[in-house]
């Protein structure tokens, strides 16, 4: 079953093991993936650290893009409800970044405080 990534709204076809640059493909000796073990030609396995993400183009797992649903045939008909989950969740997750964020900034401000009052 063909599976596409929804990621910001829009559906992307997966970057197949293989179809990445130079540095992220295993070597001649042993064409598979380092991570997942898929063989060249196939989708990475779910949490690879080697997938690439197909609208960046930067490590699946960790890039910037926020929420990705992963999307096959069958779900095609609700990708309207998809699309608007994606939205909300996108705002939670920003949301709740930038609120760490800010709590962060605050323990920066009271520890460098602190330093100061201890230094006179």
């Amino acid at each position: 079953m063909k599976v596409k990534y929804l990621i910001k709204g829009k559906l992307y076809d997966p970057i197949l093991f293989g179809d990445e640059d130079d540095d992220w493909v295993g070597d001649e000796e042993n064409p598979t993936c380092g991570d997942c073990g898929v063989h060249v030609g196939e989708q990475h396995l779910d949490n690879c650290d080697i997938e690439r993400c197909p609208r960046c183009g930067l490590q699946f797992i960790s890039c910037d893009c926020g929420v990705k649903y992963a999307v096959d045939e069958k779900d095609m008909a609700f990708l309207p409800m998809l699309i608007e989950e994606q939205k909300k969740e996108n705002i939670k997750e920003k949301e709740r970044y930038n609120k760490l964020l800010e709590e962060l900034k605050e323990k920066e401000k009271k520890s460098k405080g602190k330093k100061f009052d201890s230094e006179m």
